[in-house]
């Protein structure tokens, strides 16, 4: 049986460390920006510890979200 697509939006933010954003969700499993960005609201409102990295400061479509905490280690500069 094909999974759905929250099913498939919740495995693809669990298995990123680094976040993934909407914009990249049509690429990776083939879900639309606007049905990603709907989905990952609803896993929120679901009580998922969804992360989100930008928020506020970047348009929602290019936030980075994840499931579990997001590696900071990317945010830091040299």
């Amino acid at each position: 049986m094909e999974k759905s697509e929250k099913e498939r939006v919740k495995e693809l933010l669990i298995a990123t460390k680094y976040g993934v954003s909407a914009s990249e969700i049509p690429i990776i499993i083939q879900v639309s920006q606007e049905r990603g960005l709907t989905i990952i609201k609803q896993l929120i409102a679901d009580g998922e510890d969804v992360h989100a990295l930008g928020a506020g400061e970047n348009p929602e479509e290019l936030v980075l979200y994840s499931i579990g905490s997001i590696d900071d280690s990317i945010t830091q500069y040299e």
